[in-house]
């Protein structure tokens, strides 16, 4: 199959975080048509895990929506590497520090629109320092058991996107942390 072809390309606005384009774009059939992207840099979501399984959400305004969001801590890659973002962002927005970050993949965070890739983390052996909020930010930290936060999206109070497919991401290995949680925890009241 041919590929799409971009035959002419608009600026249309630029910032250091996102650059809106209008392109004229001929599908492989030969028909034309304009098509608006959005090109912005890699960004990275976490989903940390405390040792008793509980996971750590941020409650955050956000002025594009006008409303409060509970979601998962995340950010812009930087153009750097997503590992090393998503400690940073971690840090920054909950205070805590991870022993160990493993990488659950990528996802494409609006195929229609954009050409953004968010690359997801689980973060263990967490060790609570200080939040580097950014001027801009204003965010609180909780912890939640897996199923108090599946009570959240039931009640549309988690409903943040990218969270929400970062969460689905991870629902596997979340599901192994936290049976090693409660295996870990069973194991010492037998022995009391």
């Amino acid at each position: 199959m041919a590929n799409w072809q971009c035959l002419k390309v608009k600026k249309i606005f630029d910032s250091p975080w996102v650059r809106l384009e209008q392109h004229l774009v001929r599908t492989p059939e030969g028909r034309e048509f304009t098509h608006v992207v959005i090109h912005s840099g890699p960004s990275v979501m976490v989903v940390p895990v405390l040792d008793d399984g509980r996971i750590i959400v941020t409650r955050e305004y956000r002025y594009p929506t006008r409303c409060w969001n509970y979601q998962l801590p995340g950010g812009g890659a930087d153009g750097g590497r997503p590992d090393v973002a998503a400690r940073r962002e971690l840090r920054e927005e909950t205070g805590y520090v991870a022993r160990r970050i493993e990488k659950l993949g990528r996802f494409v965070v609006y195929s229609g629109l954009s050409s953004e890739w968010c690359h997801v983390f689980l973060a263990t052996g967490l060790r609570l320092e200080s939040q580097q909020l950014e001027h801009s930010e204003q965010i609180t930290v909780r912890a939640v058991s897996w199923p108090e936060l599946e009570k959240m999206i039931a009640a549309n109070r988690f409903r943040d996107g990218m969270s929400l497919a970062a969460l689905a991401m991870a629902r596997h290995r979340l599901r192994s942390v936290t049976e090693n949680h409660k295996a870990t925890k069973s194991s010492k009241i037998t022995k009391e």
